[in-house]
């Protein structure tokens, strides 16, 4: 079976949905799928000087999204859009097309080239578009970008033979929008990735921002629209006793960095990025993590981090209601309250900060964790799932 697999990033990228897609394609590849990989030239933005592509990889060309606002979003988008349909035209036949969303008008591509190669068509919805932006106040239903992407989406879901989606929320809600005859929703979850707690623990990292100094609480992940980071900023001007180290970057970075200036909450620094190992590190050496949703509209949603944590047995302060709700009282290793309950928040930390953890604890929820959400074993399954579904129409 050949099979296409379009997706806006790839490795050497260290995106939430590189490290997705580079999971899922190594299981099909070991199942004897024969795996092309279509990826935006935004995987390459910071990549390594002695990076090697593999000879299943292609890249197509599109305006780099250096800088993440509205009009650069766009002309990335619509430029992938038309130069992915045209590297595809010469890669040759294909079984199915699998294309993985967001961004969601990737998928006018898929479905453009599913046609024209005469291919079975997958969706694999990592965030469900307009809806996740509807429920961040990013725009409103009847608003024109609300209709335009309402029209795309409906357009993805009639022309998908299969779709695949990472929590049971997701599974739920999409459901009710397949069209298709025969076309089912599938469960392919997000879960850990065993490589990651591999890793070994980085001195450099622990020294550069003493991590062994003082209690850290830390977050590490995108500074962007979707995490509502102001709130932990409020806990931490009126807890100037515990160390709030945050590592990441994003649209909102500037903004919170200033506002720390101007109130001068002196107990909370911005460090940058770390490599996967330094992200390894600053979890096994925190207090506890925090892990946020910028609403309680999220509700299908789990931040990818919420898996990395707990499989570190760093314990987890989480702003969320819903799914991942359940997956942190799963563990057993964390607290929780609605994002816009700043009084429920700073108690649930307080609460955290004086719960001791014991050893066994933790070692106990990151074994589960690892046993029960793998993300290699899920993808395993989905790579056995194609197979089963598609291997009899080739």
């Amino acid at each position: 079976m050949r099979l296409l697999f379009l997706t806006d990033s790839y490795r050497p990228s260290r995106s939430a949905c590189a490290n997705r897609v580079s999971v899922l394609v190594r299981a099909m590849l070991d199942a004897g799928i024969d795996v092309q990989v279509l990826s935006s030239s935004d995987s390459l933005l910071g990549a390594p000087e002695n990076y090697e592509k593999p000879d299943f990889v292609t890249f197509f060309e599109t305006f780099p999204l250096q800088e993440k606002t509205l009009v650069n979003r766009l002309k990335n988008n619509f430029g992938g859009q038309r130069e992915s349909i045209k590297v595809a035209d010469g890669m040759g036949d294909f079984d199915v097309v699998l294309c993985t969303t967001p961004p969601l008008l990737l998928t006018t591509s898929a479905i453009s080239i599913a046609k024209k190669k005469n291919a079975k068509l997958v969706l694999d919805v990592r965030d469900i578009w307009p809806d996740v932006a509807i429920e961040m106040g990013t725009f409103k239903p009847n608003s024109l970008y609300g209709r335009f992407f309402s029209h795309i989406a409906k357009r993805g879901f009639k022309a998908a033979d299969m779709v695949t989606t990472v929590s049971a929320g997701k599974v739920t809600k999409l459901a009710s929008r397949i069209c298709k005859a025969g076309s089912s929703v599938q469960l392919v979850p997000n879960g850990i990735d065993e490589s990651f707690v591999e890793s070994t623990e980085d001195k450099a990292v622990v020294d550069q921002f003493n991590l062994d100094k003082g209690t850290v609480c830390s977050y590490v992940g995108n500074i962007g629209l979707a995490q509502g980071l102001g709130t932990l900023l409020d806990i931490a001007a009126v807890r100037p006793n515990i160390r709030f180290l945050l590592f990441g970057t994003g649209a909102d970075k500037q903004k919170l960095e200033d506002r720390v200036h101007e109130e001068g909450i002196t107990n909370v620094e911005f460090c940058g990025t770390v490599d996967a190992a330094g992200v390894y590190t600053v979890l096994k050496h925190s207090a506890l993590a925090y892990v946020p949703l910028v609403s309680s509209r999220l509700k299908d949603s789990i931040p990818t981090k919420l898996y990395e944590c707990i499989a570190c047995g760093c314990p987890v302060l989480l702003a969320a209601q819903g799914d991942s709700v359940d997956l942190l009282e799963e563990s057993g290793l964390g607290k929780h309250a609605a994002p816009e309950d700043l009084k429920g928040l700073l108690r649930e930390f307080d609460a955290l900060i004086e719960q001791k953890y014991t050893e066994e604890e933790k070692r106990n929820a990151a074994a589960r964790m690892l046993s029960e959400h793998s993300r290699q074993k899920a993808a395993c399954e989905f790579a056995e799932l194609l197979l089963a579904e598609f291997e009899g129409d080739c």
